[in-house]
């Protein structure tokens, strides 16, 4: 019998929260598992609250409820740890507040998890949808090829990923609130995870699709999530042993690159590769950054 722990942190998306926890319901259950649904509302006043509770007489699962007051998403996320442990979980999954699950979902990802020993993190495929009418120099850009099933993995993020007791009871593994509205936290925990041993796998027959609304689909935005990735790249390889004049070497010929494939790209009117060329850019330019331990506070505010 294997306890799992599926975690939704939540900030003011009461509304992608309700869709996401009835997808929860409609999913398939693995044999010989107990299933509990836990939501930690990182809003001080609690505005989740009224979403969940309209749930708990219908909610086919144990489902609780906690906020966490401390402001950031590293916060929210350790505290589901808290919690995850309070229950003496076997595994915590993470996904979040604005994706919904497909049925067989669940059953994959424990599956695939112990076929592999259930001592592995498992990270699944999530399949973005996009606001109907975007152009194709913007839409393209989401295109990501999915990786397959098998492909072992340098990190993953917390959109959609099962976690052993190993990383969070025995190796007491913590997401870093040192810069708690920064992004990148979840790259981090997972590269400290490998660093101490843990293997992470895709699973691509484990699908969650994710909402992506209007206000993330403009070049600025994608750039500047691109500039915050190349931040937590630097520190990625600092971290596995790559020293500063290579990084820096490195994302020095990446820009020059991308230059010279925007400015063709600009002079020839291929949008979508002259786009392309504009967010590898953004995110060799966030590496430099990194370098020089520049940080961004990428969820100051939320978009819903």
């Amino acid at each position: 019998m294997s306890d799992i722990n599926i975690c939704v942190c939540t900030f003011q998306r009461v509304a992608l929260l309700a869709q996401c926890l009835n997808s929860l319901t409609e999913m398939r259950l693995p044999e010989n598992t107990t299933v509990t649904v836990t939501v930690v509302d990182n809003d001080v006043n609690g505005s989740a609250k009224s979403t969940v509770e309209r749930l708990f007489s219908k909610f086919p699962l144990a489902l609780h409820y906690k906020i966490e007051p401390k402001r950031g998403i590293p916060c929210a996320r350790n505290s589901a740890i808290v919690e995850t442990l309070r229950m003496g979980s076997d595994y915590l999954i993470f996904i979040d507040d604005d994706e919904w699950v497909e049925r067989d979902w669940l059953v994959s990802l424990l599956d695939y998890s112990r076929s592999l020993g259930g001592g592995v993190v498992v990270h699944g495929r999530v399949i973005s949808e996009l606001p109907v009418g975007l152009p194709p120099e913007i839409s393209g850009l989401f295109g990501k090829k999915a990786r397959p099933t098998g492909l072992k993995l340098s990190a993953c993020a917390t959109d959609n990923v099962l976690i052993p007791a190993i990383v969070y009871r025995d190796l007491g593994l913590k997401f870093d609130e040192t810069y708690p509205l920064a992004g990148g936290t979840d790259t981090k925990y997972f590269v400290e995870a490998v660093s101490r041993g843990i293997e992470i796998y895709q699973c691509a027959e484990a699908v969650v699709h994710e909402h992506i609304p209007q206000s993330r689909t403009s070049l600025r935005w994608l750039a500047k999530r691109k500039y915050r990735a190349g931040i937590t790249d630097a520190w990625r390889k600092k971290k596995m042993g790559a020293n500063n004049l290579r990084i820096l070497l490195s994302s020095l010929l990446k820009i020059i690159l991308a230059l010279l494939k925007l400015v063709v790209c600009a002079i020839l009117g291929r949008k979508l590769n002259r786009n392309q060329a504009w967010l590898k850019l953004s995110k060799s330019v966030g590496q430099i950054a990194g370098l020089f331990g520049r940080s961004i506070d990428s969820y100051r505010t939320v978009d819903s």
